[in-house]
């Protein structure tokens, strides 16, 4: 028997799923638009990072952020992540309405062992 939760979750899967010459493919299940996205088949650059997701560079917390929140550079743990041989090769980040936030915004990044970028 399916459950009315069961069905939506199948539901989110299939639409989520979509076919690229005859291949099924999975798409974000997120927020994340596609405008604010990069992949390439190497490494990407800090310039490619900063132009399509810029809050990888943000330095500091937003001011709406706690005292107790800790903020931890994302480009930091990017840098620290290359020297032990892992590259990004695919970013994003969620569309913002206030630009005043474009900067702090929810990002993802797809990293890979540098000799593994193409597959």
């Amino acid at each position: 028997m399916v459950t009315g939760g069961d069905d939506i979750k199948r539901k989110n899967f299939l639409l989520n799923l979509f076919f690229h010459k005859g291949v099924a493919v999975m798409r974000l299940a997120s927020r994340f638009g596609r405008y604010n996205s990069i992949r390439r088949e190497r490494p990407l650059t800090d310039d490619e990072l900063m132009q399509f997701v810029p809050s990888v560079f943000s330095g500091d917390k937003h001011e709406s952020r706690s005292e107790r929140y800790t903020y931890i550079p994302t480009i930091n743990i990017i840098n620290k992540l290359r020297d032990e041989g892992f590259q990004p090769f695919f970013a994003c980040q969620s569309r913002v309405r206030d630009l005043g936030r474009r900067e702090y915004s929810k990002h993802m990044l797809r990293l890979r062992r540098e000799g593994n970028i193409n597959g």
